[in-house]
C-alpha cells in the first residue's frame, strides 16, 4: 500500500489539526501529520515547529520512544538561526524536565536545565521585536531550578 499524498492547499488546515492533536496529548497524530505536509512541501517550516514541539511532546509521556536524532535533525532544517537555538533549548528543556521524574536523575536535569538557560540566553539576544518567549522559557527554567532546589553534580576528587 502507498500512503495518499495531500494537496498543497490543505497544509494550513491539516496544520491546525496537528496542533489540535498536540493540544489533545496525542503527538504521535501531529507528527504523522506533519509527515505528509513534508511529503508534499519539504522545508515547510510551519510544519516543522510542530513536528519538533510534537516529537519532543514525547518526553512527558513516551520518554522510551523519542528519538533525539529526528529532533536535532528537524531542528537543523529550521532556516531561522534565532529558531534553531530557541528550539534546541525546548528540546534540552524538556528533556531535562523527564529527568525530574527520577530522583537519581535530578544533576543531570540541573545540567539539561542550565543548557537550556544557555540557549535561551541567545535566542533572546536574538529574538524579534516584542518576542518574550525565550525570556519566558528561561525564567520557568530557573524558577524550576529553585523550586526542586537542584543543584549540579558533586565532583569526586577521590573515589575512596
Amino acid at each position: 500500500m502507498k500512503y495518499h499524498l495531500i494537496h498543497k492547499d490543505a497544509i494550513s488546515t491539516v496544520l491546525d489539526k496537528a496542533r489540535q492533536y498536540r493540544s489533545l496529548r496525542e503527538p504521535d497524530l501531529a507528527i504523522s501529520i506533519c509527515i505528509d505536509v513534508f511529503a508534499v512541501d519539504a522545508d515547510n517550516q510551519d510544519a516543522l515547529v510542530i513536528y519538533i514541539l510534537a516529537l519532543t511532546d514525547q518526553y512527558s509521556h513516551q520518554h522510551g520512544k523519542l528519538q533525539p536524532k529526528k529532533v536535532t535533525e528537524a531542528i537543523a532544517r529550521l532556516t531561522s538561526e534565532f529558531h534553531q537555538i530557541y528550539y534546541t533549548g525546548i528540546f534540552l528543556e524538556r528533556k531535562a524536565r523527564s529527568l525530574l521524574k527520577n530522583p537519581m536523575s535530578e544533576s543531570f536535569a540541573y545540567e539539561g536545565l542550565m543548557e537550556a538557560i544557555a540557549k535561551y540566553e541567545m535566542a533572546e539576544k536574538m529574538a524579534p521585536k516584542h518576542c518574550a518567549d525565550p525570556i519566558l522559557r528561561y525564567n520557568s527554567c530557573l524558577r524550576t531550578i529553585e523550586k526542586e532546589n537542584l543543584k549540579p553534580r558533586a565532583e569526586f576528587d577521590e573515589l575512596y
